[in-house]
């Protein structure tokens, strides 16, 4: 039985009381969530592509045919009829009401049954956060028993090992259907039986069998999952098989999704299975040696010291308090890191990363574009988990039909639109009066930052030339197409959403020139021309992009000091809103054009101070994690310490449930947005960077005065081998992939001028000394 908790994870003595509380392991395909009881446990079993098939992907509504129509009314402040004509245009084409995307689903439970011989003690229940191991551990009459879970990479297998006193184990195993929960708004029991056939469950020899097909499509999925023993005997009986006297039972299973049930062949997944080792370690090898090596690229250590042996629902309920413990700090950076790589497969982590026990997840557990997939990708590049990334490129460039036909259809427009919603299919299909997301046009933009800023990362010219270049060159020519000239010889953005938020003056969120949309394609255009520039193409539309650049609104500060979230004199500011989408441009740092410019870079900074003042006054931090990690990302770019010590504050003690995965909001609804936004937080508040510029310690909080980061990336391909450092001083250590002179910049040296210049040769590390 384990007396300490794993190095990078944590113990706790409570078993799961909710399956939010469950210890996930992934492999970003599959996910497991082990309840851990000791003696009936349920480990639920999901799969990145499990979405249940409820609507049949319509064609986007010909709105391009009514766009002088939708500008006509926009341009009238008739903006909440623009929203209704959309809605019209919809019922009539046969949309029947909004419709939600296809809801994230779990493929079903394992559960494991073993007898009790006398009370159960010594309960211990760990998460290794190095090995994506989740293990549970108990005592009774018998002797000592141990159940661990995790999640292969290499084999592609959810693995699970049974150890009891030799000769002692007595169980039942077997697949059984998720219970179906989720009744109300997200109407979970509804959306079950309209989308499924009637599950199928058996057992067989050494075999468990759990399958089920769709109702809309001819696709469905199964679960085959292969039971050894080490002495005693297995039979199987009933739907489920029996061990008697054992000293050890082994679980290997696999979730195989499939678009034509017809073709599903159980006994070639049983071949596959049965052609894997039979021993625990021997498969754990493999998988924590790809698992680890990416973990524990970065490490944070926060001087956590024996709080490190505390139980994480100790450390979390201190928190909740206003006792945030520096051990709870590095185990919530720990955390996130592990929760978006264990769920960054073949798809990109959704609302719930890969995880769910619900038939009814919130905003049905999809990819949430206009912030949500952001900010669970924030940390991919600076956390050094860059491979992370790949998934969401992947499943972008999958979504290029369905966009480019989005353009056609809502626009008349060449190049691609992004539904802010999707999951099985990339039509923009949901939206309604009240949330007209038809309006949001630059979802594809947004993308297209990550697409750049892959590159800028890792100087990976073949990912530029091959992938990132020609998605953000379609990006662009949507708005060559979708802009047009004002009065002023200024491009009006017209429809046009700031996510999810309405003006004061105006109870619609439709609108005109929000200031998200201008800043993004801005950056599109800007980013676009100078790689262009680099590598000597494009010179027309170098020239074509600059003269668009030259015709976008300029920022407007409305009457309290503070930029405007919607660049126009007829729609007034709404400071009470979970997002903060017009902070946009400080997100990945100052950008450009308004760090050379100190009154708007104030209007910037006061806006964000308005936002601040409204999370402070809401209990807990409000609603909506992630719009806390905008703040954050934001006030470092400012090296507003304060902020990014409240964010810090507000998140890691309100946001995390006993196993320290992360909330939608305080307590409620799990979601892993911020699993990869507060990592982000906290690295840019350490290491900030843009190409040829590191700054070190730019917003450094009151809870990290001192400590130790290593292994996190910086842009222009730099990495921060080690950095430790306290209020009187910094040590660093760097290295870059190129032969490059970097400015690196540090807080108070006035002797240095702040700043320094250093000459690093490609993989020869160089270390800094700064007090």
């Amino acid at each position: 039985m384990p007396m300490h908790s794993p190095e990078r994870g944590f113990i706790s003595y409570q078993p799961a009381s909710k399956w939010e509380e469950a210890l996930i392991s992934g492999n970003g395909k599959m996910g497991a969530m082990a309840m851990s009881q000791p003696l009936h446990e349920t480990i639920i079993l999901t799969h990145e592509r499990l979405f249940l098939p409820i609507h049949e992907p319509l064609p986007p509504v010909d709105t391009a045919s009514h766009l002088a129509e939708i500008r006509y009314m926009m341009s009238n402040g008739d903006y909440r009829q623009a929203a209704d004509l959309v809605v019209k245009l919809a019922d009539e084409a046969g949309y029947n009401g909004k419709r939600w995307t296809d809801p994230f689903f779990p493929a079903c439970d394992l559960l494991v049954s073993t007898n009790p011989d006398g009370a159960v003690q010594d309960y211990a229940r760990t998460l290794d956060y190095a090995t994506g191991v989740a293990s549970v551990y108990w005592t009774d009459e018998r002797g000592a028993f141990e159940r661990k879970v995790f999640v292969s990479r290499p084999n592609n297998i959810v693995v699970m090992q049974l150890k009891a006193p030799q000769g002692k184990l007595d169980a039942e195993i077997r697949l059984d259907q998720r219970p179906i929960d989720g009744e109300g708004y997200w109407k979970g029991p509804e959306r079950a039986a309209l989308a499924l056939k009637g599950y199928k469950a058996s057992a067989e020899q050494e075999w468990l069998v759990y399958t089920d097909q769709y109702n809309l499509t001819a696709g469905g999925y199964a679960v085959v999952a292969r039971v050894t023993t080490k002495g005693g005997d297995a039979n199987a009986k009933d739907g489920k098989i029996a061990i008697i006297g054992a000293d050890e039972a082994l679980v290997t299973l696999r979730i195989c999704p499939i678009e034509q049930f017809a073709d599903l062949n159980i006994e070639r997944i049983k071949t596959e299975l049965a052609a894997l080792p039979t021993d625990f370690d021997e498969l754990l090898q493999p998988h924590a040696q790809i698992h680890g090596e990416i973990f524990k690229r970065v490490t944070l250590d926060l001087n956590g010291g024996k709080d490190r042996e505390l139980a994480s629902e100790e450390l979390v309920e201190r928190s909740h308090k206003g006792d945030l413990s520096p051990a709870l700090l590095e185990k919530i950076f720990d955390s996130g890191r592990y929760a978006i790589l264990s769920s960054s497969g073949d798809l990109p982590p959704n609302l719930q990363g890969v995880w769910s026990g619900t038939w009814g997840p919130p905003w049905s557990g999809d990819y949430t574009l206009n912030g949500n997939v952001q900010s669970a990708l924030a940390s991919a590049l600076n956390g050094n988990m860059p491979e992370c990334l790949q998934s969401f490129f992947a499943y972008m460039e999958a979504l290029i039909p369905d966009s480019k036909t989005n353009a056609l259809r809502l626009y008349n427009c060449r190049g691609i639109f992004v539904a802010s919603r999707t999951s099985t299919h990339g039509f923009q299909n949901h939206f309604d009066r009240i949330w007209p997301m038809t309006f949001w046009t630059v979802g594809a933009a947004w993308a297209s930052q990550f697409f750049y800023d892959y590159y800028v990362y890792t100087g990976d010219k073949a990912f530029l030339h091959n992938q990132a270049l020609p998605y953000m060159m379609e990006s662009a020519l949507f708005f060559e197409d979708f802009l047009f000239e004002g009065e002023d010889g200024k491009y009006i953005f017209s429809p046009s959403y700031s996510p999810e938020n309405n003006p004061t003056n105006n109870d619609s969120q439709a609108c005109i020139n929000a200031t998200m949309d201008i800043a993004l394609v801005k950056e599109l255009l800007t980013n676009l021309a100078a790689v262009c520039k680099e590598l000597n193409i494009e010179q027309e539309g170098i020239e074509r992009w600059k003269v668009m650049l030259a015709k976008m609104p300029a920022y407007m500060i409305n009457k309290d000091g503070a930029v405007k979230e919607w660049t126009t004199p007829l729609l007034e500011d709404n400071y009470h809103h979970r997002h903060c989408s017009h902070l946009y441009p400080l997100y990945n740092g100052v950008a450009p054009d308004i760090a050379a410019n100190p009154k708007i870079l104030a209007a910037f900074r006061k806006a964000m101070d308005y936002r601040i003042e409204v999370r402070k006054q809401e209990s807990g931090g409000g609603v909506m994690a992630f719009g806390l990690i905008q703040l954050g990302l934001s006030a470092s770019s400012l090296n507003d310490a304060d902020t990014v010590s409240m964010v810090i504050d507000k998140l890691a003690s309100n946001y995390y449930y006993a196993n320290i995965a992360s909330s939608h909001d305080p307590g409620e609804v799990f979601n892993t947005d911020i699993s990869g936004g507060l990592p982000a937080v906290i690295i840019k508040s350490l290491v900030h960077s843009q190409p040829g510029t590191i700054e070190l310690l730019p917003a450094c909080p009151k809870q990290m005065k001192s400590g130790r980061i290593s292994g996190a990336l910086c842009r222009g391909q730099v990495k921060i081998i080690d950095m430790t450092w306290s209020p009187t001083s910094i040590k660093v250590t760097l290295e870059s992939a190129k032969d490059q002179t970097v400015k690196v910049k540090v807080p108070n040296a006035v002797a240095l001028g702040n700043c320094l210049e250093v000459k690093l040769i490609a993989g020869k590390p160089i270390a800094l000394e700064i007090s």
